[in-house]
């Protein structure tokens, strides 16, 4: 683990409020390249806030606190999770992690728990991490360097290649969190999509099935409806950005519901596949969207 002094300078040059946030976007780093070492990584495809922030976003993106990925394995899954709850439960570049709490939810639709870990000048970190079971990703996984970081320059390690969904994919998982719950770090994360090109009718329909795939019926209407009343902890996400970052909830909401009202331009296709999401039972109509999204996208490429 580097030293306490590097950490410092890069939480002084991100403009954080909190140390620690910066210490643990760094220990995030380092489990990474652990999972990577163990082959872990070959089974998994790294998502979400943080994925976004070192793939994607880069500096201009909020700091996040965890690792999600989703299964992309023929393997069994249990063999994975194996290999997970070893990787952090040893000790990896001077950081002692620990994974003995851990869970399954009902019908094996997704694993996780807190990490804890430890280092020279932090006892008590630690980072939530969970893994999708339920699905698969819809698009080619493919492996891409982290972006560039201050910290990087001390590792012990050069930059690596990290198997990852697809932006677009990413995005639209976004849109099912905000449309599922009621986070600001999600809205964020989607008004930092809407200063980036992105092909709208794809992502409306990669929504689509993802709702699906979890049994849940996506009705823009609603979408709009949760972002409008804007019931949303904006001081949770102040403490993710840069002190100079100025969010402004006005501005956010308003560019969120400007750039994705392609959301509401609903084909027949979809809407048969969001009648059918309750059941879930008419998977060669979801695999009719999941075909046109992956024509779609190979026709981008």
């Amino acid at each position: 683990m580097i030293e306490d002094k590097f950490v410092d300078l890069y939480a002084r040059g991100s403009g954080l409020r909190d140390k620690l946030i910066a210490e643990r976007d760094v220990v995030l780093t380092y489990a990474l390249r652990s999972l990577i070492d163990t082959e872990v990584m070959r089974d998994v495809a790294f998502k979400g806030g943080t994925c976004l922030r070192k793939m994607v976003f880069g500096t201009s993106g909020r700091f996040s606190e965890d690792l999600d990925f989703t299964l992309d394995s023929d393997r069994l899954k249990d063999d994975v999770l194996l290999g997970i709850v070893e990787t952090f439960n040893g000790e990896q570049y001077g950081i002692r992690f620990t994974f003995d709490e851990y869970y399954m939810t009902d019908e094996d639709t997704s694993f996780g728990g807190d990490v804890l870990y430890r280092h020279a000048w932090n006892d008590a970190g630690r980072f939530r991490l969970q893994v999708s079971l339920r699905e698969r990703p819809t698009l080619p996984v493919a492996s891409r360097l982290l972006l560039y970081q201050a910290y990087f320059e001390y590792l012990e390690f050069e930059p690596f290649a990290v198997r990852t969904l697809e932006a677009i994919e990413m995005m639209a998982e976004k849109v099912r969190a905000a449309f599922q719950r009621v986070k600001a770090r999600d809205i964020y994360d989607l008004y930092l999509f809407t200063r980036m090109p992105f092909d709208g009718e794809l992502l409306r329909r990669l929504a689509v099935l993802k709702l699906w795939q979890v049994r849940e019926p996506f009705h823009p209407e609603t979408f709009f409806q949760r972002l409008n009343r804007g019931d949303y902890d904006w001081e949770d996400l102040r403490r993710l950005v840069r002190v100079s970052e100025h969010v402004d909830p006005a501005e956010i909401l308003e560019a969120v519901g400007r750039r994705f009202q392609v959301l509401h331009h609903l084909t027949a296709l979809e809407r048969e596949v969001i009648a059918d999401a309750r059941s879930g039972w008419n998977e060669p109509l979801a695999a009719r969207l999941r075909s046109e999204i992956q024509a779609r996208a190979a026709a981008r490429m």
